[in-house]
């Protein structure tokens, strides 16, 4: 599904790259939607891994790449067969409004106007926006943080990964994708 929208070449490969990696797991309209908001030239973060232009496609596509080879040597059980490639693209829909140009500048700067708090659960909002997520893809996008999110919730991510042990392996995904591979 050749999809021709990027403003440059980078970002064009970056399309590309969505469209082959996820093959009949997307749509067009979800392509669309992804440009639109950023997806492909906007950072990780402005102060941690990923910290470039297009780096949050660039870490999402780490993230789903880490998960379906898990599933594959490990033998992971997901509900769908599509579930490693939309956890691994989605889990970070959350930045799509984070970060936003300095004025006159080229650099980014976190953007304290957004409407909706949070990380995970605004990644599941995001993400709902653009298809109906199964109760396994919802809590692995939701826990992808692991114990780096609130000490408050660790119990609730414990549960999280004894009723879907796949939240863990997210998790995992993302830290391999930040903290070995540095996106």
């Amino acid at each position: 599904m050749p999809i021709n929208i990027g403003r440059n070449k980078e970002e064009q490969e970056r399309i590309n790259i969505l469209t082959d990696f996820m093959g009949e797991h997307i749509t067009s309209e979800i392509v669309y939607t992804l440009w639109d908001k950023g997806f492909f030239v906007k950072p990780a973060s402005i102060h941690h891994h990923g910290q470039y232009d297009g780096a949050l496609f660039d870490h999402s596509y780490e993230v789903a790449k880490a998960l379906v080879e898990l599933t594959q040597k490990l033998g992971l059980s997901w509900e769908l067969e599509r579930s490693p490639y939309i956890v691994g693209m989605f889990h970070d829909l959350c930045k799509l409004d984070n970060y936003k140009k300095s004025d006159g500048d080229e650099a980014w700067e976190y953007n304290n106007a957004t409407l909706l708090p949070g990380h995970g659960e605004k990644s599941v909002i995001f993400a709902q926006q653009l298809l109906k997520l199964t109760e396994e893809e919802i809590y692995c996008i939701r826990w992808h943080m692991g114990a780096f999110d609130s000490k408050d919730n660790w119990n609730s991510y414990g549960r999280a990964c004894t009723m879907y042990p796949n939240v863990l392996f997210t998790h995992t995904a993302d830290m391999l994708a930040a903290r070995i591979k540095g996106v």
